[in-house]
């Protein structure tokens, strides 16, 4: 396969040590209660995370109604670094170990990312914040 125009015939290799979050999910809560607030917390998750192989004729495009939650709720908790709270959705959502990923539609799991870790950030907060006092003090 060229990939590079240049008449190379050469295979894309995969990235090396990948490190990857726990694997636990987040999923639709089957025992939620109050399911008025469904639509607009599906809304939100899919406003700050990818929600595209839900749409029509993509990948996910199959999945029932509460598949469907559980892939806008996963999504949304996996771009948020498998925070804790990103999983509540006013109790429409729960965490789960088990991979919830069906044969047509994989619900991913977030890789490590420079800024992953409480400490990680909080460094990174330090530094932004002596930077901003130094250049007010200049």
């Amino acid at each position: 396969m060229d990939i590079s125009g240049r008449g190379q015939n050469s295979l894309l290799v995969p990235a090396q040590n990948v490190r990857y979050l726990e694997k636990q999910w987040c999923e639709f809560n089957p025992d939620a209660k109050d399911l008025s607030k469904l639509g607009e917390n599906i809304n939100y998750a899919c406003t700050f995370a990818d929600c595209t192989p839900l749409g029509y004729g993509s990948s996910c495009n199959g999945l029932d109604a509460n598949a469907n939650a559980s892939y806008a709720f996963n999504a949304y908790f996996q771009a948020q670094n498998q925070n804790e709270a990103a999983c509540m959705f006013q109790g429409l959502a729960r965490i789960t170990t088990d991979n919830i990923s069906t044969p047509t539609c994989s619900f991913n799991i977030q890789i490590v990312g420079t800024y992953s870790s409480p400490a990680s950030r909080a460094s990174v907060y330090l530094f932004v914040y002596a930077i901003i006092v130094v250049v007010f003090l200049l």
